[in-house]
């Protein structure tokens, strides 16, 4: 990356002293572009996307307390370089996830992309059969390659397989069918379960997606049953704003009400200077408590081979103090240990 220029001086400004708590995670929105075109996406609207502001983007990612970056839009692997930005935030200490519909996957695969890049790869699967599948994504849905790409990750060593789910009106009745396939088939280090959320200029499903809260929160505690011993988490509407964003131009949102509200830009000012402004600090770091699910598999050696070091015990411990004080470096049974700050110690220990 430049090491010059006014992104590099904006994203090394100083900050002001004083209680720091560090960005638990970021969502990089890296495109407005999609292969396919949900009724349900609370993502960008496609549009001319600045493409050559995505490496100073990645500077002021780098240069951010960011513990973790997740490559989300819009479609990532629509980007032929994803696999060298997550490799390049991985040498700066950051935890790589990738979020994909997972259509692109094989392809992707095939042309050089390594797994091995990222930490945790989300793969989104909204029914037990392609009928259930294409009626939440859409008639051009192709539910076998997802599923290929779910097993592709769940083989891959070091590398967490998170499965993604959005339970609306659609796919409700589908949904223990759906969790007997996670807990039998796929076998996933977490579940991931949304609720419907309205929000977005182009989720336009409103009509035979939206969900009672009461009703989400029953599915979900049948479909964690069914699904055990898979941990599940559920996140419901409610807590969708619980997101810190950075878009293809480099401006920081959270979700708010029906849209977004925009912070300020990654590009002029430091990402932690803009974090500090937050005024609801708390539900961005509630929202990702989810990730401790990892640290606790991380210590009692995973579910599959190769996961027990990739998320420290830093994650269960850090996410929920949101603590500017320093804390002590905590040790899991295995020995393992996060860095001061949390941060990941460089090299092969952030994936083995």
């Amino acid at each position: 990356m430049n090491a010059g220029g006014t992104v590099a001086e904006a994203v090394s400004a100083p900050l002001p002293a004083g209680p720091k708590t560090e960005i638990p995670s970021v969502d990089w929105w890296t495109t407005s572009h999609c292969n396919l075109a949900c009724d349900f996406c609370y993502g960008p609207r496609p549009a001319k996307d600045p493409v050559e502001q995505r490496d100073d983007i990645l500077e002021a990612l780098a240069a951010s307390s960011a513990r973790a970056v997740t490559f989300c839009g819009g479609e990532p692997l629509l980007l032929r370089r994803i696999g060298e930005y997550a490799a390049t935030l991985q040498q700066y200490g950051k935890y790589t996830v990738l979020n994909t519909n997972g259509e692109l996957l094989r392809r992707r695969l095939d042309q050089g992309l390594r797994l091995a890049d990222f930490a945790l790869i989300g793969i989104s699967v909204e029914g037990s059969t392609p009928e259930v599948h294409r009626a939440m994504r859409g008639s051009n849905a192709n539910f076998d390659e997802v599923m290929d790409a779910a097993r592709l990750v769940a083989k891959e060593p070091g590398v967490s397989l998170k499965l993604a789910t959005v339970i609306s009106r659609v796919n409700r009745d589908n949904l223990p069918d759906l969790a007997r396939t996670v807990r039998d088939e796929l076998a996933p280090d977490v579940w991931r379960l949304y609720q419907y959320s309205s929000r977005g200029d182009q989720n336009t499903g409103q009509q035979r997606h939206s969900l009672p809260d009461d009703e989400f929160r029953r599915l979900v505690e049948e479909a964690a049953a069914l699904a055990a011993p898979v941990p599940t988490a559920p996140s419901a509407e409610a807590e969708t704003e619980g997101c810190l964003i950075v878009d293809p131009a480099g401006n920081v949102l959270q979700p708010a009400g029906a849209g977004y509200a925009r912070l300020g830009n990654c590009l002029t000012e430091p990402l932690d200077r803009v974090w500090a402004r937050v005024p609801a600090r708390s539900a961005i770091i509630n929202n990702k408590r989810w990730l401790s699910v990892l640290s606790q598999l991380a210590c009692g050696g995973g579910r599959r081979s190769g996961v027990r070091a990739a998320w420290p015990l830093a994650w269960s411990r850090d996410l929920v103090r949101a603590s500017a004080a320093a804390v002590a470096r905590p040790r899991c049974a295995a020995g393992n240990s996060a860095p001061p700050g949390g941060a990941a110690a460089p090299g092969p220990a952030r994936r083995v």
